[in-house]
């Protein structure tokens, strides 16, 4: 999708995706209290959008809007106004997701999966960002999304999780405070297993050796084993499910892991090299609700978010930052977000497509049913 000439050419339907107290809120928000030139919600969030989105320098965004007709600014004016958008932007983009969040039942319960990503500003090569989306399964929507600083990491903690929903976790979310706050909620989850991470014992009691139990499964088999977890005095009762990887996925999978240990001056410990040649999850479902079979199927299911953050990474440039002030950082990622929100119902919902190119306010029908004529 040519983000440009959404932004001039479909203008009119992008304001209709947007949330009812759009125009509100930035009032509210204070992100337009000097109103000459810009004088509209709609203004500003093409002037996010234009550098958020489009890249455009603050010159390049000031010269656009007089093009365009939106008014006579310089680019510190600009600057100014992306600045005071950011608390605005992060609402906008929250009530995006609240009206189009509705839980979807799918087969064996709501399915959700949570994951972050790194962002990194201008000549950093650290994580200077960290953006934390879950992403609903049935309806294949990014259902909540939290901008963050680098010193917080990635920890099921932090989400809000419903019971009865199934999380689909990859094994950065793998620790024992993590999971127990999800099954603690009456949730429940899948997610892989890491080898230092999360200590496990026996339904007997005694220290579980992984490494010992991986060896077991042959190529082609199946692995299914009772564990458990003590977590915060209390005793969950899980499964290790796993599978041996094709000769080619171990052999990549043992160099990363050898790789980032040379690069971290670390030794690898010998459980942590016979781990690399399996896949395997934990997770609270019982064998009569999941197979060992369907577990896997459920965790592969979560490379759904993958996808997501590849389309904000690579079509919105999301992996890297121009901004260095973090006010405008922040509305840079949030114009990001927002539009790839925008993109992929645009490009993805069906039941947002209308013949006319916008959607109908909730009062639109009210003429005939207050006596308006047809002939």
């Amino acid at each position: 999708m040519d983000i440009p000439q959404v932004l001039s050419e479909e203008w009119g339907h992008v304001l209709s995706l947007m949330p009812r107290d759009f125009e509100q809120s930035c009032r509210d928000k204070l992100a337009l209290s000097r109103r000459r030139q810009v004088v509209s919600a709609g203004d500003l969030l093409r002037l996010c959008l234009a550098y958020g989105v489009c890249d455009m320098s603050l010159r390049q965004v000031a010269a656009w809007a007089c093009a365009i007709g939106l008014g006579q600014l310089s680019d510190v004016a600009v600057l100014k106004r992306l600045r005071a958008a950011s608390e605005w932007l992060g609402h906008v983009v929250a009530q995006w997701l609240v009206e189009r969040g509705l839980t979807t039942q799918v087969p064996g319960g709501p399915i959700r999966i949570v994951d972050a990503t790194t962002i990194n500003g201008p000549g950093s090569t650290g994580t200077d960002w960290r953006l934390h989306v879950s992403f609903e399964l049935g309806r294949h929507r990014i259902t909540s999304v939290e901008l963050t600083g680098r010193g917080v990491g990635e920890t099921l903690r932090r989400h809000r999780v419903r019971a009865g929903e199934i999380i689909l976790v990859d094994r950065g979310y793998a620790t024992r405070l993590g999971i127990g706050s999800v099954l603690r909620r009456g949730a429940h989850v899948v997610v892989r297993g890491h080898v230092t991470a999360v200590p496990l014992k026996g339904r007997a009691g005694a220290p579980l050796d992984i490494a010992r139990l991986l060896k077991s499964v042959g190529p082609g088999e199946v692995g299914d084993w009772p564990v458990v977890l003590d977590e915060g005095g209390r005793r969950y009762r899980l499964r290790l499910v796993a599978i041996k990887k094709s000769a080619a996925a171990a052999q990549k999978e043992r160099k990363r892991i050898r790789t980032k240990a040379r690069k971290n001056q670390r030794r690898l410990g010998p459980g942590t090299v016979v781990a690399a040649d399996y896949i395997w999850v934990l997770t609270d479902l019982a064998p009569e609700r999941a197979s060992a079979i369907e577990v896997l199927e459920l965790y592969r299911l979560r490379w759904q978010i993958e996808l997501v953050f590849k389309r904000l990474k690579g079509l919105l440039k999301l992996g890297t930052l121009r901004a260095k002030n973090s006010s405008l950082a922040r509305t840079a990622i949030l114009a990001k977000v927002l539009g790839a929100l925008v993109v992929e119902e645009m490009t993805g919902a069906a039941l947002s497509f209308f013949p006319w190119g916008f959607r109908l306010p909730p009062a639109a029908a009210e003429p005939l049913a207050n006596g308006g004529a047809v002939g």
